[in-house]
């Protein structure tokens, strides 16, 4: 404002805002000061809260331990023998389903080439898998034998040299 201004009404609002916001502020840092809402404090109220938290938790933990009914041996012995058991049933059962699936896949695969399969042995002493000779179709041979025609060599067995006998001589 000039010197030869008067002053606005809007001028003195102006100004009383800024009053008004400037005690506002001087206000608010004496409260400050004055509370004890400082950091530390508020720090250490924080930590009285955990501390109370828990010490309540475990004291609430103590008291449910409390009610727990702890088993015998003999129930115990029980209840592991059944779960045992029920854990053998249920192997065995997979191991079974798995020997049948698998033989099935087998041979199915094996239709799936024109081969059927006969078994000859079972053999479970290492749990070793059956053995399976493949044996063609009546359809499929006489095809084999009619595709190879005279094209196939006679088989001979290969020739060996005769084994000769070392010669000693008589000892005297």
């Amino acid at each position: 404002m000039a010197k030869n201004e008067k002053p606005t009404s809007k001028d003195f609002d102006e100004k009383r805002g800024q009053e008004a916001k400037e005690a506002k502020k001087k206000l608010k840092e004496a409260e400050k000061a004055k509370s004890p809402g400082t950091k530390k404090a508020k720090a250490d109220k924080a930590d009285k809260k955990k501390s109370k938290k828990a010490k309540r938790f475990w004291k609430d933990f103590r008291g449910e331990s409390k009610k727990i009914v702890w088993p015998d041996f003999k129930t115990v012995m029980k209840n592991t023998g059944i779960v045992l058991v029920t854990v053998v049933v249920i192997g065995a059962m997979v191991w079974i389903l798995d020997f049948i699936l698998s033989g099935s896949v087998r041979r199915l695969k094996n239709l799936a080439q024109g081969a059927r399969t006969e078994q000859t042995t079972v053999d479970f002493g290492d749990y070793a898998e059956p053995e399976t000779t493949l044996v063609l179709d009546a359809e499929a041979t006489e095809e084999a034998e009619t595709a190879a025609g005279d094209e196939t060599e006679p088989v001979t067995e290969p020739e060996t040299e005769p084994v000769t006998e070392p010669v000693t001589e008589p000892a005297e």
